[in-house]
Parts: structure tokens; sequence; C-alpha cells
């Protein structure tokens, strides 16, 4: 039989749920503003793409450095900050830029 693992009672999986909540709350707007950033600045095809990977590395380093340390129980895995809702983010970054970039640049 395997011993429990010590740090087992650390993790409160409320906690857990609540700050994934927030965090995907915070890539969703932050994925709003970055599409509406690149879609007001004329952003297209590739240069859009990379506007939001660097955008999104960015984002994912922020939070890395501000859930990093003794807050480490409260997070599932610094994978699941840097990588999760990556493709939901973009859906929200295209839309977003559309919405912008056609009332922005369309009757120029």
């Amino acid at each position: 039989m395997n011993p429990p693992n010590q740090d087992a009672h650390k993790f409160v999986q409320s906690h857990i749920m609540h700050n994934g909540r927030q965090l995907q709350y915070i890539r969703s707007c932050f994925a709003a503003i970055a599409g509406s950033a690149a879609g007001i600045l004329g952003l297209t095809n590739l240069s859009g793409f990379l506007f939001y990977a660097l955008s999104w590395s960015v984002l994912s380093l922020l939070l890395i450095t501000r859930t990093s340390g003794g807050k480490a129980y409260f997070v599932n895995g610094y994978k699941d900050i840097a990588f999760n809702g990556l493709f939901g983010g973009l859906l929200s970054y295209v839309l977003f830029h559309t919405l912008l970039y056609g009332l922005v640049h369309l009757y120029q």
C-alpha cells in the first residue's frame, strides 16, 4: 500500500476551482482586449496571430510570476496556467479583432 501524499491536505479543491475560474475570466478579458487592440491597429494575417502569440505569452508570464511562491497549492500547475484556454482565447481574439477591424478600417 502506498503512503498518503504529505501535501494532499494542503490542496483545497474549492479554492483551486475558484482560482481556475478567475484565471479563465482574466484570459477571456485579455483576449478580447488584445483582439480589439489588434483590430484597431489593423494587424492582419501573420502579424495578427503573432500579436496574439506575443500577448498570450506576456499574459502567461505575468500569471506564472503572480502565482509562484507559496501560492502553488492554489493552482493546478504551471502548464495549466500557460496553456489552458489557449484556443478559447483565440476565438475571442478573432471575434473582437474582426469587429474592431471592421468598424475602424472597413470604410477607409
